[in-house]
Formats: structure tokens, sequence, C-alpha cells
């Protein structure tokens, strides 16, 4: 999943994945690809935030220590890119799926590290075992 990330990422800060399709492809993909890859394309500064958001996920992803933020940083930039290639038809509506699925497992490894945002814990103990949520003891 990080070179994935680290790919995608490179791809638009390197070369620029958007623009105007060619021809061929834009006839074989239809109306809504045309639409999404010239709106997408028509900012580079949009491009490169993107492209940095993947590459610095990509990254994060692949160091043990770190791919919990790695992920957290990565879900919005997925789901969106899942949504953008179903809503305007791009055709990697299964590679976008897949990575978001893979992304969402290795939040759900973490829940309990991502729960305790949410939990209250007295400031001399943060064992999960002592947390409270909503104001009740959980065991």
């Amino acid at each position: 999943m990080g070179i994935q990330l680290l790919l995608y990422g490179l791809v638009k800060l390197a070369f620029g994945q958007f623009g105007i399709p060619a021809a061929d492809i834009a006839s074989s993909h239809g109306e809504g690809f045309v639409l999404a890859w010239k709106f997408f394309g028509y900012s580079r500064v949009y491009e490169i935030f993107i492209g940095i958001g993947e590459v610095l996920a990509g990254l994060l992803i692949m160091i043990p220590r770190t791919f919990t933020l790695g992920a957290v940083i990565y879900f919005p930039i997925a789901l969106n890119i899942m949504m953008v290639n179903y809503c305007y038809r791009i055709g990697v509506q299964d590679l976008s799926t897949m990575l978001v699925l893979m992304n969402v497992y290795l939040l759900w490894l973490d829940r309990k590290k991502l729960l305790m945002i949410f939990w209250k814990t007295d400031s001399s103990d943060v064992s999960p075992k002592n947390m409270e949520m909503k104001g009740e003891r959980i065991s």
C-alpha cells in the first residue's frame, strides 16, 4: 500500500497526472472522466498538494512506528479518490476501493489507540484498562 501511494504521489509531483486526456483515452472513458481530468489538471498547486499528501502518507505507512499516522492522513485522500472514481467513472474503482479497505484495516488495527482521543483518562495512569468513556469505567 505504501509503495502504491508513493507511486501515485510521485507521478503527480514529477510529471503531473491530470490535464487534457488524449482523444482516444477521452472517447473510451467518457464525458465524466474528461471533466474530472480537466478539472483536477486545472490547478497544478492542487495536484502538488494531493501528491505531497500521498507521498507523506506512503512513507509514514511503511514505517511501523508511524503507520497509524499515515493511515489517518491517507484516509480522507483515499475516500475522496474512490468517490471521484465512482462518480465520474474514472475506471479504477476496484483499485481505489481496495486502497480504502486496506486503509480501514490499518486504522482498525490501532482502533484502541485512536479511540483514546475520545476517552477521558487519569493523568497518572493512561493504560487502556483504566480509561473512562462518558463517565463510565471500562474494564
